[in-house]
């Protein structure tokens, strides 16, 4: 854009402050004259994944008004853990707990659920909440397993967010763990005796 290279100066602003960051710029003056580059750094961290349209606005003393429209984008990120929980029985509630605290000195509402495809045998409780300040033992969220089948792996996937954070579990429901029984005769052991006493007496008749 045009400009008189003596007076005329940028300011800067973004409608998106929660997400980006807009850490440095600077302008340089370009060919032909009366041109400027104006060079931006811009710091995108997500908590969770996003997709929208970002305005980068750039305002000259001189009146200008430049409108940037431009779109962020975060991809889910790996799970945080994996938690296995074993069956205690057909029908019967197994139930394991995490505790989370929200990232700063204050409480901030959470989601809990569990994402599509998920197996049914598993439920979150409470399903929503404050999560806990830092710093504190945290809030407590439950997965219940209550399988209705043995001889698989249940399988089930624990989301967790705030506004600005997300937090994902790998869940697997197991059987309960397999001990090898004792071999135990079913055979009296009079029964035993009298037939070892019987065969030693048929052979003193030999």
């Amino acid at each position: 854009w045009k400009k008189k290279e003596s007076e005329q100066e940028f300011t800067f602003s973004l409608d998106e402050t929660n997400l980006l960051t807009l850490q440095h710029c600077s302008t340089s003056h370009i060919s032909p004259p009366g041109l400027s580059l104006i060079t931006f750094t811009l710091v995108f961290a997500p908590g969770k994944p996003v997709k929208k349209t970002v305005n980068l606005t750039v305002d000259s003393t001189e009146g200008g008004r430049w409108i940037y429209p431009f779109t962020i984008h975060s991809t889910p990120a790996e799970p945080d853990d994996t938690i296995i929980i074993r069956a205690s029985g057909l029908h019967k509630d197994s139930v394991v707990g995490i505790r989370l605290n929200s990232l700063d000195n204050s409480s901030i509402p959470y989601e809990a659920y569990l994402d599509k495809g998920s197996d049914p045998d598993f439920r979150v409780y409470p399903p929503t909440g404050q999560l806990l300040p830092l710093g504190t033992e945290g809030t407590l969220i439950c997965v219940a397993y209550k399988p209705t089948l043995y001889g698989k792996t249940h399988n089930a996937q624990l989301i967790v967010q705030t506004p600005t954070n997300q937090w994902s579990y790998v869940i697997q429901g197991q059987s309960p763990a397999f001990s090898v029984p004792v071999g135990v005769t079913t055979t009296p052991v009079g029964y035993l005796d009298h037939l070892l006493v019987s065969r030693k007496t048929s052979s003193d008749r030999i």
